[in-house]
């Protein structure tokens, strides 16, 4: 048996066999770098396409819950976490079509996830091995895109919490996503040397919404870090958290302008993913009349933010559910958003991304495998 990698431009005979759901023997690696290249070269036009793909998995996911046959198979994830504090997900899923498993590790100094992600043909063909770091922080970012788009409130002013890669795609995708609404983002970060890494990620990316005014705030430098955290919130449309936080990261409070209204606002919720951790408190969490969440089941036992509040099934909507319908209504007090992730949000990016990547010649070929 062959066994070696090639450059997927110069794999023309293997990219002939690539749809084969049989006869399929080579597999397409496609590494940090590679994912990369792709995620910050994408377009509005494509990543509105990713967006309609994540969207149609969640609403499938939703829809299948009570069905006979389902199209979304999504067994809870299996964690484990070792004596030196890291922590590994086993996330598998299926659409029918395809299956995959993510195996990320959370390591225990707080550093970012790394791990895997394997795409299958329903026949168990492996086709795709992906680098699974940037693609756990996009797909997060573009669901809640998704709740994000949905909210009726304005979207002018965001606030963002943290400074990893969680963080850096929320704001990349609000801006490509949400157009011309953005006028404003602020950053808020505990440490000002994550912000520096932050601003060298992003490139030019403050050049090319030269609108968009774009704030840093980092508690270790700031003067009165706790006045520029009350202004930024009461003045804020929307609020994310993308922290892994074991305590609010603001009263609730601090979300009044100081005249004594209320100002509705859209808030998502993604770093939480144990029970003993939280963004916000438990009044935050309770100013809307639903939590809008990615899976009842998997933010029931894992979001500490709805274990800490007693949150029953009943206050919480799927975005499927979500989606499902034309439109979410007037909404009383804040849009909350949870999410916690499941591994058929990884399946549907990784193999939209495998086929991007084969249109531009991008990867590497295993053959024979």
């Amino acid at each position: 048996m062959r066994s070696h990698l090639v450059h997927l431009a110069s794999a023309k005979t293997a990219i002939r066999h690539y749809g084969s759901p049989i006869k399929l023997s080579i597999m397409l690696i496609l590494g940090d770098r590679e994912i990369v290249s792709i995620l910050a070269g994408l377009q509005s036009s494509s990543c509105h396409q990713l967006l309609e793909s994540l969207s149609k998995a969640l609403l499938e996911y939703s829809a299948s819950r009570n069905a006979t046959e389902k199209v979304i198979h999504q067994p809870p994830r299996e964690v484990v976490t070792t004596a030196p504090g890291h922590t590994t997900l086993f996330m598998p899923a299926s659409n029918t079509a395809t299956t995959g498993i993510k195996i990320v590790t959370l390591p225990g100094n707080g550093e970012g996830p790394r791990g895997s992600i394997n795409i299958y043909t329903p026949e168990g063909s492996l086709i795709g091995l992906l680098n699974a770091e940037e693609i756990t922080a996009f797909r997060t970012g573009l669901a809640s895109m998704i709740a994000f788009l949905k909210c009726p409130f304005p979207k002018s002013r965001i606030v963002v919490f943290g400074a990893g890669k969680q963080a850096e795609w929320h704001v990349r995708l609000a801006l490509l996503l949400a157009g011309d609404s953005v006028q404003s983002i602020t950053v808020i970060n505990r440490r000002s040397s994550g912000v520096e890494r932050l601003r060298k990620r992003w490139g030019n990316t403050e050049h090319k919404y030269p609108k968009v005014e774009i704030r840093f705030i980092a508690k270790d430098e700031a003067s009165d870090y706790d006045s520029e955290l009350k202004g930024a919130l009461a003045a804020s449309d929307a609020i994310m958290g993308c922290t892994p936080s074991t305590e609010p990261l603001f009263p609730a409070s601090y979300l009044s302008p100081g005249d004594g209204q209320r100002k509705q606002r859209f808030i998502s919720l993604i770093g939480s993913y144990k029970p003993h951790m939280q963004e916000v408190d438990a009044e935050t969490l309770l100013s809307g009349t639903k939590i809008y969440v990615d899976s009842k089941e998997a933010c029931l036992e894992e979001a500490g933010e709805i274990i800490k509040a007693n949150v029953a099934e009943s206050q919480l909507v799927e975005l499927g559910e979500m989606l499902a319908q034309p439109n979410i209504g007037p909404l009383e007090g804040n849009m909350v958003y949870k999410c916690v992730g499941m591994g058929i949000m990884d399946v549907i990016v990784a193999s939209e991304l495998l086929k991007i990547a084969k249109n531009m010649n991008i990867g590497r070929i295993l053959e024979d495998f």
